[in-house]
């Protein structure tokens, strides 16, 4: 909100003052085409006087006035929007709250994403953007994972995005969440996911997305609100692999991947059927040398897949092999048009 009242204040410089300043130089041009004697030449430049006068002289006044005002608004409305964030901490009542207010803001975003829709229609290709926190969680003080363990992966997950959406992805990486709940590393799937998100869970969560931004407002009304992707150990309640990744659709910021699935590389030996828990490569915590093999596991289009319903696709009744939100291999990454149009048209995703 801060960068908003700089805003503010630039556009009025830009297109007040310097359009003033501007006609300023055109009329004293103007007047010199008059002889010293014609009235209406000093009449000419009276009038350039008195506006040289206010704009070099009270318009800083002005200036200065808009800038407070803009300032003690943003004030009031940042601790407003404090206020309702701390309560939408609260178990029940908070994930409620956001529910309604993502609700309102998914509407509102989808009605002006006709727009957009309309001019992809004609052929108008508008590069729009969405920002991807990824924070992979411990387990205790041990990372299930690193930055580079995770690149590959949300490398395909822009170029899926780019090329069959014309969103660009932006990707920020976190350092590794130490010692984080227990029950943050397991993630449930679909009604324990609802539940999971209305108790101590979704209040964790609903913190470290207030931790992501500088202002509570842009924080509560969740416009261009980043996802944030958690690398946990464990999504569904059914044992490690029968879900791979979950997501809460546009009602939620988040989504959670289980780490055996989204590290490409991983120590030999480990993460086979009734075999020792999948180890990244190069390891984490590593005493003797170790070589890697390729993850049979690896699902390079689980996170791709799972932004999909973060971004309003919520089901995968229109999809079918080869696409990416096919609930199956996820082999694919085609996205119909019906598919691009809800995605671009998410809260989540912004012109700038």
């Amino acid at each position: 909100m801060a960068t908003i009242c700089k805003d503010v204040q630039d556009w009025v410089e830009v297109n007040v003052w310097k359009p003033v300043d501007e006609w300023v130089k055109r009329t004293e041009k103007r007047c010199e085409e008059y002889d010293w004697w014609n009235p209406i030449g000093w009449f000419c430049w009276l009038v350039t006087i008195v506006v040289k006068f206010v704009r070099w002289v009270l318009a800083p006044v002005w200036t200065a006035i808009i800038r407070v005002v803009c300032e003690v608004v943003n004030f009031l409305l940042n601790l407003a929007a404090a206020i309702l964030n701390i309560i939408l901490t609260i178990p029940i009542i908070g994930p409620l709250i956001k529910a309604v207010i993502k609700g309102v803001v998914t509407v509102v975003s989808y009605v002006v994403g006709l727009l957009d829709g309309i001019a992809r229609a004609l052929g108008i290709r508008i590069t729009k953007h969405v920002r991807v926190h990824v924070i992979p969680l411990c387990e205790g003080y041990i990372p299930l994972a690193y930055q580079k363990h995770l690149e590959p992966i949300m490398d395909e997950t822009e170029r899926i995005f780019y090329d069959r959406a014309g969103i660009r992805v932006h990707t920020r990486f976190h350092e590794p969440y130490r010692n984080p709940p227990e029950n943050a590393l397991r993630i449930g799937t679909e009604g324990d996911l609802i539940l999971d998100e209305a108790w101590l869970k979704g209040s964790w969560h609903q913190l470290q997305t207030i931790k992501l931004f500088e202002s509570n407002l842009w924080s509560l009304l969740g416009v261009g609100h980043p996802i944030i992707v958690y690398v946990v150990r464990e999504v569904g309640y059914d044992g490690p692999g029968t879900v791979i990744g979950t997501s809460g659709g546009p009602f939620t910021d988040w989504i959670a991947v289980e780490r055996d699935y989204v590290v490409k590389q991983i120590v030999t030996g480990t993460g086979v059927p009734g075999g020792p828990p999948l180890v990244p490569y190069p390891p984490v915590v590593a005493s003797t040398p170790v070589t890697s093999m390729v993850n049979p596991g690896y699902q390079k289009r689980v996170i791709a897949h799972e932004m999909g319903h973060a971004l309003g696709l919520m089901t995968h009744v229109t999809s079918g092999p080869g696409e990416l939100m096919d609930s199956g291999t996820l082999t694919g990454d085609a996205l119909s048009p019906f598919q691009v149009g809800i995605i671009r048209s998410s809260g989540h995703v912004t012109f700038f």
